[in-house]
């Protein structure tokens, strides 16, 4: 199928410019095929909307913010020592450390190599594909390809993916400190919530005060309010009730037997919500102090935590965004895209030679940014990379 071979394609040498890995290879020379410029510019036009929509840029520029300075300056830190929670490195487990911290500052430095090549190289890869989906595609078939992109099914499949990688992206340094310090905090309490209820239930005297329990109280108002737990919880429950039940293939009986499922879950949600809002604040303020407290929600209420929440709450709501009548129509569009392959069918012999070219391309391509990289940053990543790995494994 030409469309699809030609979405194969396209990932393939902007996803291996990224990567920045492989060799190329010496292709068959083929008969050069004439590019219509109409078809070409339409092309162009294509790649262009398709690299916004997926948000490659941003993505790339997320993950090389975060390694730079969330992930360097933490492994240095652990390196050195002092960071919150992390027990001081033994000689052979510092060494180790030591080793990843290289990787990681020679991939910092291959990453920002590689952008630069990829800003200088972007017009001529782009040309470059556009005249090879000349070479392979009309206009009409642009034209599908170009629904597709449009369907809202696609455009909030490439918007979830984004949100979920800002929950890998999204955090600065001083967000890491601050989990890290709670993760230490929270570990060094070794509370047994069960048992403190269980003692404050069996003992009178150990009930907490009033005051204690108000503070408790604020703490899970805030909680429920900052975790976005309600909305997301309504978001998962809409999206399996009016799309995943509707659309996903699976008999009338277990599509029946799924909605009494989704009723069930509804039903005990609401339920055990209600137990937990009238008994947590008494077993929190039974298990924690007053100091304990405050420290817990001191830490709620930092903006670390509020970030969390709202990102992962972004991403919830990315991931259901989507409607019953999205589904229909991105699966009505694939159909039309296979049925009108099979009636524009190409021979064995054109389909070879419409890989070698889409081959060559990316082999071109993949050496050329690979080359952009400097030999020094390359030996040393490629050093750290050995470095890192066990040369004599245990057995």
């Amino acid at each position: 199928m030409r469309i699809k071979a030609f979405i194969f394609g396209l990932l393939a040498i902007f996803g291996a410019g990224i990567a920045g890995v492989g060799v190329a290879q010496d292709a068959p020379p083929q008969a050069q095929t004439p590019v219509n410029p109409e078809v070409k510019l339409s092309a162009q036009n294509l790649i262009e909307k398709g690299l916004q929509l997926t948000h490659a840029a941003e993505i790339f520029a997320d993950l090389r913010r975060t390694l730079a300075e969330v992930y360097i300056p933490v492994m240095r830190e652990l390196v050195q020592g002092g960071y919150p929670g992390a027990p001081e490195a033994d000689a052979a487990t510092a060494a180790q450390l030591a080793k990843m911290l290289t990787f990681m500052d020679y991939l910092r430095k291959g990453g920002d190599e590689l952008d630069v090549a990829l800003s200088e190289n972007r017009s001529a890869m782009i040309s470059d594909a556009a005249g090879q989906m000349a070479k392979t595609l009309n206009l009409s078939e642009i034209s599908d390809v170009q629904r597709m992109f449009e369907l809202p099914a696609v455009r909030k499949s490439l918007d979830a993916f984004y949100a979920i990688s800002k929950l890998v992206t999204g955090f600065t340094y001083e967000d890491s400190r601050t989990f890290a310090e709670f993760s230490a905090w929270a570990n060094s309490l070794k509370l047994d919530l069960p048992q403190a209820v269980a003692g404050t239930l069996g003992n009178p005297k150990t009930v907490p005060s009033a005051k204690k329990v108000m503070k408790a109280q604020a703490l899970m108002d805030d909680l429920l309010k900052l975790s976005h737990l309600d909305e997301m919880v309504s978001q998962v429950q809409r999206f399996a009730k009016e799309v995943y039940v509707e659309t996903a293939p699976m008999s009338d009986e277990d599509r029946e037997e799924m909605r009494g499922k989704i009723i069930q879950f509804e039903f005990m949600y609401n339920m055990q919500k209600a137990v937990v809002i009238g008994v947590a604040p008494s077993a929190v303020a039974a298990a924690l102090s007053d100091e304990q407290l405050a420290t817990l929600h001191g830490y709620l209420l930092s903006p670390a935590f509020a970030k969390a929440f709202d990102l992962l709450r972004n991403a919830v709501r990315a991931v259901t965004a989507y409607t019953k009548e999205d589904i229909l129509q991105v699966r009505a569009a694939v159909e039309d895209l296979d049925r009108k392959a099979k009636l524009g069918e190409r021979s064995a012999e054109e389909r070879e030679q419409m890989q070698q070219e889409w081959q060559a391309l990316i082999d071109k391509w993949t050496e050329t940014l690979k080359n952009s990289i400097s030999p020094e940053t390359r030996r040393g990543f490629d050093q750290s990379l050995e470095d890192l790995q066990l040369r004599n494994p245990p057995i």
